[in-house]
C-alpha cells in the first residue's frame, strides 16, 4: 500500500500521528500508492458526469473493480450525477466494500469554482457516514484531465476533510508519485503551526490576555519557531527566562506541549494543551489592544498561510513579518498594561 504521512490518531508508515477532539479521532494519511489496491472500507472514484467509466483514477477502478461496478452505476445513477456531488455503489472485485462516486470540477473547460471541489470531498465524506464506513481512500480529485492546480486542489482537500464533522476515522489521501506524496506531507506539516497560533486567540477569547507569542526563524533559516509565554517574561521581542516559556519549531513538524497538533487538531484543544504548559496563567481581560492586534495578525496569517517572524539573521526590525522575506509588514504589538510587570 506504499509509505504514509499521517495527520491523525494513529501511525502508518512513515506517518506521524495526533488526535481530533470532537467526538471521534479523524486520521488523514498521505499514503503513495495505487488507489485501486487500497484495503479500505471505501474508495472515491473521481467519475464523470454520465458514470459509465472513463480514463484516469476512474478508469482503473472501474478496470479493478470489474463490471459489476458499471451495473451499480447504471442501474442506481440512470441519468448520472452532477459536478460536487457524490453516490456510491458496489465495489465489485476492488478490496474495498463501496466504492463512493464523485464529479470533479473540470478546470480545463472553464469549472473552476473551488467550492464545486470541496464538495466533492463533503459529499462523499457525508455518503461514507451513510454507509457507516471507518476507513475511506481518496485520490486528489480532478488533477488528472481536469487540470485543477495540483497545490490548490490538496489544500482544498486537507481543509475540507479536516472541517467535516464525520464518523470516519481515517482518511487516506492516496498520491501515485512520489513528488504528490512529499506534495500532500508538506501541506499536512504546515497546519501544525497554524493551529498552534489559532489555540493561543483561542486562550485570548477565554480572557488569557497576558499571554503572548514571539515568533521567528532559526539561526539556519530552516525552521520557524516560537515561544508563548505571559507578558511579564517579555521586553520588546526579547524573552527573558526561555525556561518558562512553551517552545515550538517546525523541525518538530506535529509535536508539541507533550502532545500532536495537526490539521484535525481542534483550536479549543490546542488552548488546552498550552495551558497545561503554562501553569501561571491566568485569566485577567485586561489587554484589548493587544488581543485586538493579534486578531488581525492571524486573520492575515489565515488568509496567507504565512507565519509571523518577529525576528531572524538579517531582519530589519521595523514591524513584524508574515511570511519571512516576503516583505509583508504588520505591526509591532502594543506594549502590555503597566500593570503588568
Amino acid at each position: 500500500m506504499g509509505s504514509g504521512y499521517s495527520s491523525g490518531g494513529a501511525v502508518h508508515g512513515t506517518g506521524v500521528g495526533a488526535h481530533m477532539h470532537t467526538g471521534c479521532v479523524l486520521t488523514i494519511t498521505a499514503v503513495r500508492g495505487d488507489i485501486t489496491q487500497q484495503e479500505v472500507d471505501a474508495v472515491v472514484n473521481p467519475a464523470n458526469s454520465g458514470m459509465r467509466g472513463g480514463g484516469g483514477a476512474d478508469g482503473a477502478i472501474h478496470r479493478a473493480g470489474g463490471p459489476a461496478i458499471l451495473r451499480d452505476c447504471i442501474e442506481r445513477f440512470p441519468n448520472g450525477l452532477a459536478t460536487g456531488d457524490a453516490g456510491w455503489t458496489t465495489a465489485g472485485d476492488l478490496p474495498a466494500q463501496w466504492v463512493i462516486h464523485t464529479v470533479g470540477p473540470n478546470y480545463n473547460a472553464g469549472q473552476r469554482d473551488r467550492s464545486l471541489l470541496e464538495s466533492c470531498y463533503r459529499r462523499a465524506m457525508e455518503v461514507a457516514d451513510e454507509l457507516g464506513v471507518r476507513v475511506v481512500a481518496f485520490p486528489l480529485i480532478s488533477t488528472g484531465a481536469y487540470g485543477w492546480p495540483r497545490q490548490d486542489a490538496i489544500a482544498a482537500a486537507i481543509e475540507t476533510i479536516a472541517a467535516v464533522n464525520s464518523r470516519v476515522d481515517e482518511v487516506r489521501l492516496v498520491a501515485f508519485d512520489a513528488e504528490m506524496h512529499e506534495q500532500i506531507s508538506a501541506e499536512l506539516v504546515s497546519w501544525t503551526p497554524i493551529r498552534i497560533l489559532q489555540g493561543v486567540r483561542v486562550l485570548h477569547q477565554r480572557g488569557y490576555h497576558r499571554l503572548r507569542i514571539l515568533p521567528g526563524m532559526s539561526p539556519s533559516g530552516m525552521y520557524w519557531r516560537v515561544a508563548i509565554t505571559l507578558s511579564d517574561n517579555l521586553i520588546d521581542d526579547h524573552v527573558i527566562d526561555w525556561h518558562t516559556a512553551l517552545h515550538y519549531s517546525t523541525g518538530g513538524l506535529t509535536e508539541f506541549a507533550a502532545g500532536e497538533v495537526t490539521v484535525t487538531t481542534k483550536p479549543e484543544r490546542v488552548a488546552d494543551l498550552i495551558l497545561n504548559e503554562l501553569p501561571d496563567a491566568a485569566p485577567t481581560n485586561d489587554d484589548p489592544a493587544y488581543i485586538a492586534w493579534f486578531a488581525e495578525l492571524i486573520r492575515t496569517v489565515e488568509q496567507t498561510k504565512a507565519l509571523p517572524v518577529a525576528y531572524a539573521d538579517y531582519f530589519d526590525a521595523d514591524g513584524w513579518e508574515i511570511g519571512w522575506g516576503s516583505g509583508v509588514k504588520h505591526p509591532r504589538p502594543p506594549r502590555p498594561p503597566a500593570h503588568s510587570f
